[in-house]
């Protein structure tokens, strides 16, 4: 309940541990730094690496959650594992 209401009252959202793998698997198939992923993403340096770093779920900037959010949504690889 308390995330709900701080996220709508301080227009954040909460970054998931699911969208933080999502993220490293495309940074790292594409060996982009933290700096070009920051910068194509549209987000600065500091906080792409608390995205990259931090545990999850983060509460972000809901202008945050969406660049990435959008980024992720056109940049998703499906991995599965071979048995």
């Amino acid at each position: 309940y308390t995330q709900v209401y701080v996220k709508e009252v301080n227009n954040m959202d909460i970054f998931t541990e699911e969208q933080q793998r999502q993220l490293l698997i495309v940074k790292g198939l594409n060996r982009m730094t933290r700096e070009q992923l920051a910068k194509e993403i549209g987000v600065s340096l500091p906080t792409m690496t608390k995205l990259i770093n931090h545990s999850t779920p983060l509460i972000v900037q809901s202008n945050v959650y969406h660049s990435v959010s959008n980024w992720l949504n056109s940049h998703t690889v499906v991995v599965t594992q071979d048995k």
